[in-house]
């Protein structure tokens, strides 16, 4: 009888016990209705609960809206979020027209037509990664950047300066700044932007359409060409390393094929290779070689007839094209000029904007005939 006794008894024991923690466990449970009385505290609850989130997202407020004269990241082609400002916002359309900000900033400046979704607030919690990801790529153009909008919202806060970030950039309060890179020694590199590219390629990913078209976007190496014929202007334009070669070739010191076949050749040149894809930089080399073409003297100006443009464009640019890239390649002038006229590589993706684009120009010339008649 003792054995069954000391069995029953423990039994008894574990139920009394298991009693006791349930009691225990609904005396310290919250009653149904409190949840209900204090929503925050379920919508903490309920944040935490989904997706193992913390409970402080279920909180965050959603950023301001996009608006005019708002600075925000912008992703285009393949270079990283970059900082941009909101010329226009379209409620209805949900797009926005935005600048990029680099040193050739003005208000004539062509815009880019882009989807609200495809913009960050300048200072959303992504910013730091995304200023760490155009560090990579163009360090002190971005912190350029930085710098500009920063002085811009401490001339506004202080009100030494009333009105918009264009305004201010054209301002002279703003030129210090400018002038840094603009004037200066300094040697700051920006995004490359095709801003007709870029309105084409954001027009076929366009919300609007249910397909959108397959988006082409321009070689990465036309960047790294565009860096690379950055270095050649600085060389020709801010060192003046080219200036003494070319004086020495209007003053008969050296001779020149180029030179030679200006004077021998007929004056119909339908194309000239200027090896510098990029307009603004050969614009910018343009008058530097005019400013070299006024010190020729008059024996040498009759001998070219005056023929101002041609000769800047024949002459004068291959021979400071050639002189730059022996200077900074390290290469003698017969490999130089082999370089110069071999060119740069035209990749498959460029051919095929090209193509479009001239494809889309027929169209265009043909509906503004039809329009005409």
């Amino acid at each position: 009888m003792r054995p069954r006794y000391s069995l029953r008894l423990a039994d008894r024991i574990r139920k009394l016990q298991a009693a006791v923690a349930s009691k225990g466990l609904q005396e310290h449970r919250p009653p149904a209705d409190s949840m209900s009385r204090n929503p925050i505290r379920k919508a903490k609850m309920d944040g935490g609960k989904r997706g193992g989130q913390p409970a402080s997202m279920a909180l965050t407020q959603e950023p301001p809206p996009v608006e005019r004269g708002m600075m925000v990241w912008f992703k285009f082609q393949d270079h990283p979020f970059w900082p941009a400002m909101v010329k226009s916002v379209s409620a209805s359309e949900k797009t926005a027209r935005v600048l990029l900000i680099e040193a050739d900033l003005c208000r004539e400046r062509s815009d880019i037509r882009v989807p609200l979704r495809r913009l960050k607030h300048l200072d959303c919690r992504e910013k730091d990664r995304l200023l760490q990801r155009a560090r990579k790529v163009h360090e002190q153009g971005v912190n350029w950047c930085f710098s500009l909008i920063s002085h811009y919202t401490q001339a506004i806060g202080h009100g030494s300066f009333v009105g918009s970030f264009l305004d201010y950039y054209a301002a002279d309060v703003s030129y210090p700044l400018r002038k840094a890179i603009q004037e200066g020694p300094l040697e700051i590199d920006f995004p490359k932007v095709n801003y007709a590219d870029l309105e084409d390629s954001e027009e076929e990913t366009s919300v609007h359409r249910k397909r959108p078209c397959k988006r082409i976007l321009p070689d990465r190496m036309r960047a790294a060409r565009d860096r690379d014929n950055r270095k050649l202007v600085d060389f020709i334009v801010k060192r003046r390393g080219a200036d003494h070669h070319l004086q020495d070739i209007l003053k008969g010191r050296k001779q020149s094929r180029w030179l030679t076949s200006f004077l021998n050749s007929p004056r119909h040149v339908l194309c000239v290779e200027t090896y510098l894809e990029d307009e603004d930089q050969l614009d910018v080399v343009r008058k530097h070689l005019q400013e070299i073409y006024t010190q020729m003297d008059n024996t040498m100006l009759s001998l070219i007839r005056d023929d101002k443009v041609n000769f800047v464009l024949e002459v004068l640019l291959p021979e400071a094209i050639i002189c730059s890239i022996a200077a900074l390649d390290g290469q003698d002038n017969q490999g130089a000029e082999e370089k110069y006229l071999r060119g740069h590589p035209v990749y498959y993706s460029e051919k095929v904007l090209f193509n479009r684009n001239v494809i889309k120009e027929r169209r265009k010339r043909s509906a503004t005939m039809r329009t005409a008649n």
